[in-house]
């Protein structure tokens, strides 16, 4: 792994928790304060641990697998749609991680991404934009 000063944890506001359906696995309901940002996210964890965190401040670690992912030159970072299910994100990769082929993305919040195996995470650096669609299920681990 590279060495960075950035962190992995995405510092969020819990909106709500959202129970599992015969179609879906439990997601969290979160926002990025400072931004529009409503984010779903499959729950890493026990939901009746988080039940106390509704309405307030949260962190922990976001996580994706990018579908394919091209080196972009232009534009900033953003995850669309603003409200939902991550779709497609483009972001700078504030850190990399060969032996696991992911990279760690400054989107609105931080996201660890992991890349599709077709593609080498190294042939990117620290400070390169990338753009993505996300395969379904980004999930959010709260920290302890």
């Amino acid at each position: 792994m590279t060495t960075a000063t950035a962190t992995a944890l995405a510092r969020v506001q819990v909106e709500e928790i959202l129970p599992a359906t015969p179609t879906l696995p439990t997601r969290v309901r979160v926002t990025v304060p400072g931004t529009s940002y409503r984010l779903d996210l499959v729950l890493d964890g026990d939901a009746a641990s988080m039940a106390h965190r509704v309405g307030k401040r949260a962190s922990g670690v976001i996580r994706g697998r990018a579908l394919r992912a091209w080196q972009a030159t232009a534009g900033g970072c953003f995850i669309e749609p603003v409200w939902g299910t991550p779709r497609i994100v483009q972001g700078r990769i504030l850190a990399i991680d060969v032996q696991a082929n992911a990279a760690l993305l400054d989107l609105a919040v931080p996201a660890w991404i992991a890349i599709e195996p077709s593609q080498a995470v190294g042939q990117w650096q620290t400070g390169d934009m990338l753009n993505f669609y996300v395969e379904s299920g980004a999930s959010f681990t709260p920290t302890a």
